[in-house]
């Protein structure tokens, strides 16, 4: 694989769309909690916004802590390696 060199503004733009992605889960789940407290039901738009909550929580909270480090490869110790 080719190495890649990330400028330390490409990892800054990967942290603030981290951040960004936490924003935007924080508020898909607010308002799915802001349903759930007027009587709302399980229908499409709340399995949509629990979706959309966990997907941008998990990627964005990985985005922010590691920015551009998320792509660094890893050494496999010799026992997990393919043949």
């Amino acid at each position: 694989m080719a190495v890649r060199s990330m400028t330390w503004r490409q990892g800054l733009a990967l942290r603030c769309l981290g951040v960004g992605l936490c924003v935007l889960a924080w508020r898909a789940i607010a308002h799915l909690i802001v349903m759930a407290g007027h009587g709302g039901r399980a229908g499409l738009l709340s399995y949509a916004l629990a979706t959309t909550g966990f997907f941008c929580a998990s990627l964005g909270s990985a985005l922010a802590i590691l920015g551009g480090h998320m792509f660094d490869e890893v050494e496999v110790s010799a026992r997990w390696r393919r043949l």
